[in-house]
């Protein structure tokens, strides 16, 4: 009835606008993830409801593909990480690592957005140039107010004897939380190592090694900054899957390789644990989404 009663101007616009949604939503592109209960999982990629592509991830897989301004897809392929030999001291904190000077670092005696100053000068100074962690990729916890406000954590970038730099103070939601006060109580937990839930990327052209502590070259502007991870697991299976869709607003040429690290931002300070070189480089424009996906096996 109300088509009936319905101008037919009013029909005709309604009908287009209907027509062009339909149409977009066709051209939309998006990816969806099929986890295998033995390892590894399938990337579908579909084009509206349709699926027009499947790629097979094995385990410790990094996939990655470029979404152009005019909808077009370049798929770069799988390739495999590496393990970094410092990224090996930081999984074996993970099983109860207490850090040298830990236990009579609290209270605190300065805060800032970025750092904790710690009684007195009882801690490990972390270099990677040794290499020494000290407490670096592990969390540092504080309270903020009073017992019913939930504290916050840093992601623990480097230390001096004294000074512990963090990446920022983090609530539990993922936003960034209220920094503590000067004198709050801390706590750096045994095995409490940060997640390794932070993805970077870098145009160097080296190969990737074991022996590399930091991403040379990474990028940190222009859309394809370090950025947090999306995390996926599903219940019972043997696999998890990190991923991050880069809007970029600049143009980089040849994007070889990816990082994943314990901390938002750096300056090169902080221990990268994972390194792997893309199947195919990547070269975006402003308006390009980059789309890494890092695929972890579990074992024991």
């Amino acid at each position: 009835m109300l088509d009936f009663l319905m101008a037919p101007k009013t029909r005709s616009r309604i009908q287009a606008a209907a027509r062009r949604a339909y149409e977009k939503a066709q051209r939309e592109i998006w990816t969806g993830i099929e986890r295998f209960k033995a390892d590894g999982f399938r990337l579908n990629i579909f084009r509206g409801r349709d699926l027009f592509r499947r790629i097979r991830c094995g385990p410790n897989s990094i996939h990655a593909f470029i979404r152009h301004p005019d909808l077009s897809i370049t798929d770069l392929g799988v390739s495999h990480n590496l393990l970094t030999n410092i990224g090996r001291d930081w999984w074996a904190q993970q099983w109860g690592f207490i850090g040298g000077g830990v236990t009579t670092a609290s209270p605190s005696t300065a805060i800032s957005a970025t750092s904790v100053t710690v009684t007195g000068t009882p801690l490990t100074a972390s270099n990677l140039a040794t290499p020494v962690l000290g407490v670096a990729g592990l969390r540092t916890y504080m309270p903020v107010t009073g017992l019913t406000t939930a504290p916050v954590y840093g992601n623990i970038v480097s230390n001096t004897t004294s000074v512990i730099t963090v990446d920022k103070w983090w609530a539990v939601n993922d936003t960034t939380g209220t920094t503590p006060a000067s004198g709050n109580g801390l706590i750096i937990a045994p095995g409490g190592a940060a997640a390794c839930r932070f993805m970077a990327l870098t145009t160097d052209v080296a190969a990737a090694a074991a022996a590399d502590k930091t991403l040379a070259s990474e990028i940190t502007s222009g859309g394809a900054a370090r950025s947090l991870a999306t995390y996926s697991h599903t219940y019972n299976a043997n696999t998890l899957t990190l991923q991050v869709i880069f809007a970029i607003t600049s143009s980089f040429t040849a994007i070889h390789k990816a990082g994943l690290f314990t901390a938002l931002s750096s300056a090169g300070a902080d221990p990268m644990i994972y390194e792997g070189v893309l199947n195919q480089d990547a070269t975006v424009g402003n308006l390009d989404t980059l789309t890494v996906t890092w695929t972890g096996t579990l074992s024991g």
